[in-house]
């Protein structure tokens, strides 16, 4: 009589866990840029301070321009919504996987848009 084995998951394909893997939309950029009119992550740094996170400028650049960010504590995204004034699920939006080539489309809600300009008249001129 053989012995039947079973499949470590360890011999799965990187292709097949990869499936598995969640896939999600890091929008941390856009709400900057929608919630506070920040193009740059400079006024990022002190409202994270305020909240007992120092990071240097480097770190924070990887962060906001990332499409899949690094490990992070859930106090730094808690702290990151409450200074965008958003939820969590403003902030990672789940995509459902890509069907047969067809490319992945954002299943959550969208960033919510002012109902007035999203730019001022000055927003071009030196920051002060």
């Amino acid at each position: 009589m053989k012995a039947v084995s079973t499949p470590d998951p360890g011999d799965q394909p990187r292709v097949e866990l990869e499936a598995l893997q969640p896939c999600y939309e890091w929008r941390l950029l856009q709400l900057m840029a929608v919630r506070k009119s920040w193009t740059t992550t400079t006024k990022l740094i002190p409202e994270l301070r305020k909240r007992g996170f120092v990071f240097d400028r480097s770190s924070i650049y990887r962060l906001v321009k990332t499409d899949k960010p690094p490990k992070m504590s859930v106090e730094l995204i808690l702290a990151l919504c409450e200074i965008l004034e958003c939820r969590f699920e403003d902030l990672v939006v789940r995509i459902e996987p890509a069907d047969q080539g067809v490319s992945a489309t954002p299943s959550g809600p969208r960033p919510v848009l002012p109902d007035g300009p999203l730019l001022s008249a000055n927003f071009f001129d030196a920051e002060s």
